[in-house]
């Protein structure tokens, strides 16, 4: 959690990360509803919708209408589509820094991130099987359509388009390594104010237009601004308000930029590089710490984010406009940590080694196109 706390000149710190994300199967979606990311991107296939992404479909529901008045074809409906995915990510982040004078802290992080994704595909609510039994055996063609596969289907469609399958990720990689500074402005007695820089390079895996189940958030350059301001408030309570500003790097990526709004998969010929321009974040927080001894600190927080929209742009006179679609964002996030410090134990010669464990936990609980993000960090900073 935020504070205001730098190195004394001289001292080191190395410290390791132990984390993971839990909870982004889960969204809120534009009107700020939480839905399960299958249930938000499910297509129900009835018949208006096979006809718009399938002529031959339109054909077979037209033959359909033609038996008997009860429009049988219109009433066509192969159920609901819902890709079912369980991501969670997990990221070991060794970190060392060094107080270079009493005001002056630096430091860098390693991220190793391991994404892990249980993926399937399911059909459900589907009338086809009324249909089989009325029209089954009139003909070849008609039998394929009844027997089809909406799971299978999907994989055949996106092998066809140049997308990967839609099947388990687990893979471990270096994500984008974190420079940061901490200069401390001000400090008297009860209050103090610093000034942290974060700067983060694009050393993870870079956008992948062809995998519909990759992160895509690395491979970005990015400095995170905060001032953070902190009072004693009597004896034990410390309160840290702060302000942040994300600034995001314009770059280039290859991405598949639709043709219309209802080109929900661009196929691989509408693959292009563009200027892409990531929207910057503002957020404004507060964290409590309630200092119960020498050792044991607790703290909770509160912090509110606006992200703008991404913007893009490319050589063509394509679509980029929806490339930006729904990437504005909003959210609010709760935090809670305890710590434990033997750094004033080692000094009195009670304890071994001048260190600190804490454990924070964080997550969102509201916000507007953005996932939800349960964080649990553990992390162990020792100090020679």
């Amino acid at each position: 959690m935020t504070s205001t706390n730098v190195l004394p000149e001289g001292i080191n710190s190395p410290s390791f990360r132990f984390g993971k994300i839990d909870g982004i199967d889960e969204k809120y979606i534009e009107d700020g509803t939480l839905m399960k990311l299958g249930d938000y991107k499910s297509v129900v296939f009835d018949a208006p919708t096979l006809a718009k992404f399938n002529s031959d479909a339109k054909r077979l529901i037209d033959a359909l209408n033609s038996f008997g008045a009860h429009n049988l074809g219109s009433d066509f409906n192969l159920g609901v589509l819902r890709v079912h995915t369980k991501p969670t990510v997990q990221y070991f982040a060794p970190v060392f820094a060094r107080g270079l004078t009493k005001k002056w802290t630096l430091g860098l992080g390693l991220p190793v991130v391991t994404y892990k994704n249980t993926v399937s595909i399911s059909q459900q609510f589907s009338n086809i099987e009324y249909y089989r039994a009325q029209f089954s055996g009139l003909s070849a063609e008609l039998d394929s359509a009844l027997n089809t596969n909406l799971a299978v289907a999907t994989q055949q469609t996106l092998k066809q388009k140049g997308y990967r399958p839609l099947t388990n990720q687990d893979e471990t990689f270096l994500g984008d390594v974190q420079l940061a500074s901490v200069y401390k402005f001000y400090e008297d007695n009860r209050q103090a104010i610093v000034y942290q820089a974060q700067l983060s390079l694009p050393t993870g895996p870079t956008y992948d237009p062809d995998n519909l189940a990759a992160l895509n958030i690395f491979g970005r350059t990015n400095i995170n601004n905060t001032i953070a301001y902190s009072r004693k408030m009597g004896k034990s309570f410390t309160l840290v308000p702060y302000l942040s500003y994300i600034y995001n790097v314009p770059d280039k990526i290859t991405a598949r930029v639709p043709l219309d709004e209802d080109d929900t998969l661009p196929d691989q010929a509408s693959k292009e590089e563009v200027d892409r321009s990531l929207g910057d974040t503002t957020s404004l927080g507060s964290n409590l710490f309630y200092e119960l001894n020498d050792s044991w600190t607790f703290g909770g927080g509160y912090e509110y984010s606006t992200k703008f929209e991404d913007s893009f742009s490319g050589a063509k006179n394509s679509r980029y406009d929806l490339l930006a679609l729904n990437t504005e964002m909003r959210a609010q996030r709760v935090k809670a940590e305890v710590s434990y410090s033997s750094v004033k134990s080692y000094f009195k010669k009670t304890a071994v080694l001048p260190m600190i464990v804490s454990l924070e936990v964080s997550d969102v609980i509201a916000g507007v196109n953005v996932e939800r993000q349960l964080v649990q960090e553990l992390n162990l900073m020792m100090f020679f």
